[in-house]
């Protein structure tokens, strides 16, 4: 519904300009000109159109010319470009052609990915951050232990598919570390052990931008690999494996998070925040249920 009023409102301005005879028809008579977001050398550049480009002016403000462009995500927005740069070649009125303009390499920081429905607007993605792993247990921990999140780091790499504007699919092969660490004091000691549970997991979710920031959610899939206990009590270290036949090593769940797109220089930067709630129980004995969660930071780029 927006996108319909905002075009009315486009071809509004510019039957309103053509009534009241301010309209012109400009040419860029440089290599490359900057469509900026203001009236201001400073304002960030929302287009950029090549040698020839004709445009109708709206109108002008100052030195500056109000045009109509197509901006990075594929939206028909008004821009103003410098008298300086380009040249008035058309009486009032006069037909301007289709304006070739191409979306700027340096469009403000935050800004969305065009918009595309085609498989050729995809982008390869590399991923890495640390996380927080914990085990969620429908029983309590017994005193004197206590349970605290592991800290470890997650990897991976995936490919990020338009579906439409603002949204798009994605799906990942990260390897991230798990599991959970267990304390306790008594009169003989300190004493902790550590569940080790990494795994590699297959996140797939659908991804919805604002112009920048953007939620996601969807389910993931994955395998615990080379569960074991390490363990340092009262000095006494080591560790030791765990039989995969007495755990469930297919683990499956939910990740829910959002995040911030931003502009790297010539590339796209992502930093998301995302939440992987288990939904799979770890244990096959046992009358409670222990699943793996864990909360990600991901720093990550598209190519």
């Amino acid at each position: 519904m927006k996108k319909i009023v905002f075009a009315v409102f486009v071809i509004f301005v510019f039957l309103a300009a053509a009534a009241f005879a301010d309209a012109a028809v400009i040419k860029v008579k440089v290599t490359t000109a900057n469509v900026r977001q203001q009236p201001d050398a400073t304002s960030a550049v929302i287009s950029r159109a090549t040698l020839g480009t004709l445009f109708e002016v709206i109108k002008k403000t100052g030195n500056w010319f109000e045009v109509a462009v197509t901006d990075a995500t594929g939206r028909t927005v008004t821009g103003f470009i410098n008298a300086d740069v380009v040249e008035e070649i058309g009486a009032p009125g006069a037909p301007a052609q289709p304006q070739r303009t191409a979306p700027a390499p340096s469009a403000p920081a935050y800004s969305a990915p065009r918009a595309s429905t085609g498989a050729s607007g995809g982008k390869f993605l590399v991923m890495l951050g640390p996380v927080l792993s914990n085990l969620a247990s429908s029983e309590p921990v017994e005193d004197p232990w206590k349970k605290s999140f592991r800290f470890g780091l997650a990897a991976g790499a995936g490919y990020e598919m338009p579906l439409g504007t603002n949204l798009s699919a994605v799906g990942a092969l990260v390897f991230s570390t798990g599991g959970a660490n267990f304390s306790a004091t008594d009169s003989t000691g300190a004493y902790k052990y550590s569940f080790v549970g990494n795994a590699l997991a297959v996140p797939l979710y659908i991804k919805y931008s604002f112009n920048g920031p953007f939620v996601l959610a969807g389910p993931y899939f994955g395998l615990v690999m080379s569960p074991k206990i390490t363990y340092d009590y009262a000095g006494d270290t080591g560790e030791e494996a765990i039989e995969t036949a007495n755990m469930n090593t297919f683990i499956f769940g939910l990740i829910l998070g959002g995040g911030l797109e931003m502009d790297l220089g010539g590339m796209k930067g992502f930093l998301q925040l995302v939440y992987n709630l288990g939904l799979s129980k770890l244990n096959k004995e046992g009358t409670g249920t222990v699943k793996p969660n864990s909360i990600n930071i991901i720093f990550g780029i598209k190519l």
